[in-house]
């Protein structure tokens, strides 16, 4: 089925592949109707409660393999906590940015991941990084998509996603040699746009971030250079995620933990 006269927040859906496979993301603005933002937002708040209060005072250290499996702090005062469509009470094919990634995935691409992120006030701003790393040298289109939702307005002091711009074509660790896979996933701290264009002619990617009003989308290309800004307000940022991937990828970067809360509380 083809999508290509489909409305995408505010822009055709073929503006928004063209986003997508040129700059490694597309911006959706007012993308969810009330309805839905509400009830994410409710659920979110309610696991966050649940889950923290759960959490007590066990220690957990920074990234995934070193959470639980309810819970991951991906940088100091960043917290992500999973939540399935199930528990958000939406079916995934049935939300409205899925055009595109069947679109850009394929009809038959999987849900992989879903949650919600949330920044305490004072969080610092995280180590530029990549969410799965290429698989061949020679570059192709997404394995992986992620939508993350504003679930309510996100000012630029709120520390919103910033994205190396275009740099989803110059991450392949297969194709240059200088990059190590991991230090691209793992948040190493000499990871920045300047390290994919080194000993090169090519330009720096361009950051960008943006402010976001409630129930507007960033989707963006699991292989691009990325990573949550610093929290300079004194309100915490909330940002559902759904994460795709094609069928035939089955990679995990993302939740590697263990362990769980509860049977280490109990």
């Amino acid at each position: 089925m083809n999508h290509s006269d489909t409305q995408t927040g505010g822009v055709s859906l073929h503006a928004a592949e063209q986003h997508l496979a040129d700059d490694g993301f597309a911006l959706l603005v007012g993308m969810c109707e009330t309805g839905l933002l509400t009830r994410l937002l409710e659920v979110s708040t309610e696991r966050s409660r649940t889950v923290t209060q759960a959490l007590g005072t066990q220690t957990i250290g920074i990234g995934s393999a070193a959470g639980f499996h309810e819970i991951v702090q991906r940088s100091p005062g960043r917290w992500d906590i999973p939540v399935s469509p199930t528990e958000f009470g939406v079916e995934h094919q049935s939300l409205p940015w899925w055009p595109l990634i069947a679109n850009t995935l394929g009809t038959d691409a999987e849900h992989a991941f879903s949650g919600v992120v949330y920044s305490d006030p004072g969080s610092p701003a995280q180590f530029w990084h990549i969410d799965s790393p290429h698989m061949t040298a020679d570059h192709q289109p997404p394995h992986a998509l992620n939508v993350m939702v504003a679930l309510h307005d996100i000012t630029l002091a709120m520390g919103p996603t910033e994205i190396a711009s275009g740099s989803h074509r110059l991450t392949n660790h297969l194709r240059n040699p200088a990059l190590v896979s991991n230090e691209l996933v793992y948040q190493h701290e000499t990871t920045r746009p300047e390290l994919l264009v080194a000993d090169t002619s090519g330009d720096v990617p361009e950051r960008m971030s943006f402010p976001l009003t409630a129930g507007s989308c960033l989707v963006f290309d699991d292989r691009i250079l990325h990573r949550g800004l610093g929290n300079g307000s004194t309100s915490r940022r909330n940002v559902a995620y759904f994460s795709y991937r094609r069928a035939d990828y089955c990679e995990n970067t993302h939740f590697e933990s263990q362990r769980s809360i509860y049977s280490a509380s109990g």
